[in-house]
């Protein structure tokens, strides 16, 4: 167990952060989930933070919860719940929990963590929200820099959108702290729109998921099965785009990648929000080119990578 990968994840749960986190619990022998964080993205932080709490209790998880910031850095809060339903997990309701929040200060929370890592190890930080919270503990604790090995975020894209025509969601609702942590130096893994919509389940698989005696599949499928009836997002298949950065971390060889430099624009513009990747190698130095950037995903092996990962959950409260 010692060569676990450590990973602090930031989220905002969220459907897709909701079987992101069953995949993480299924998984629990090779990532050491250090701690959980969130923000008010996909629903206000109230909801999110609820949600997290009951997911890492009904998972199994024995992690700790920290509550974010519920607004980003510069804007008014843009929340997505016509996608995630009035809860933020579509049809699914979970038993409710004791677990009691290890912080309300997620900023605090995380630097705490880092700082107490012992002599040359480091966290991967997975990021499925909106980078607020990433970005402030950046700003103002810029000596963790060195305690983090690598960010692997789902957000962005190399082409397109989906809140916008040039911008997808976690960029768009706070672009200010995605460029904060775009210029933090630190390593940066851009699980973008380009691999996430390849990321899927279909109607079938779903319907599975929903009919099944199997307390963590049955949840996962009634939080994904909310988007059967949203005719705006649903089109024969439900993208997971949050699971996208852990099945990255055990299953590189699942997805295509192109090295890059990553940055986003800030303006007001009709591009505010994209992210702008960088591809042109001939202008810079190798090493300079630390950013990741998927582009492309097999989706037959995510499908079965996460199907056999919902099953093979323990611990879960439901199951006792």
């Amino acid at each position: 167990m010692g060569d676990r990968i450590k990973v602090i994840m930031d989220c905002d749960p969220g459907i897709d952060d909701g079987i992101a986190l069953a995949y993480a619990a299924a998984h629990q022998d090779e990532l050491e989930l250090l701690a959980i964080t969130t923000f008010a993205g996909n629903a206000t932080i109230d909801k999110v933070t609820k949600n997290a709490l009951e997911l890492a209790d009904f998972y199994g998880l024995k992690v700790p919860v920290a509550k974010g910031q519920e607004r980003p850095l510069v804007k008014e809060p843009l929340h997505a719940e016509e996608f995630h339903g009035e809860t933020g997990l579509g049809h699914c309701v979970l038993p409710e929990t004791k677990k009691e929040l290890a912080s309300d200060n997620a900023v605090l929370f995380i630097r705490d963590i880092l700082n107490d890592l012992p002599e040359g190890e480091q966290v991967t930080v997975i990021e499925t929200a909106p980078m607020t919270n990433l970005a402030l503990l950046l700003r103002i604790f810029p000596e963790v820099k060195e305690k983090i090995r690598q960010i692997v975020f789902m957000g962005g894209a190399a082409k397109g959108g989906n809140i916008t025509p040039a911008a997808e969601f976690n960029i768009y609702a706070d672009p200010e702290a995605a460029k904060i942590v775009f210029s933090s130096g630190i390593p940066l893994v851009m699980c973008g729109l380009d691999a996430t919509l390849k990321c899927n389940l279909t109607r079938n698989q779903i319907m599975k998921l929903c009919q099944s005696g199997n307390p963590v599949a049955k949840a996962c499928g009634d939080m994904v099965g909310y988007v059967l009836g949203n005719p705006t997002k649903y089109r024969c298949v439900a993208s997971i785009h949050d699971a996208v950065p852990f099945m990255y971390l055990l299953h590189p060889e699942f997805f295509k990648t192109e090295k890059a430099l990553l940055d986003v624009d800030c303006s007001e513009g009709a591009g505010r929000g994209a992210t702008l990747c960088d591809f042109r190698w001939w202008l810079h130095e190798e090493d300079e080119m630390k950013d990741i950037i998927l582009t492309d995903a097999d989706t037959g092996n995510f499908q079965q990578e996460l199907f056999e990962s919902i099953y093979s959950v323990s611990g879960c409260r439901a199951a006792k």
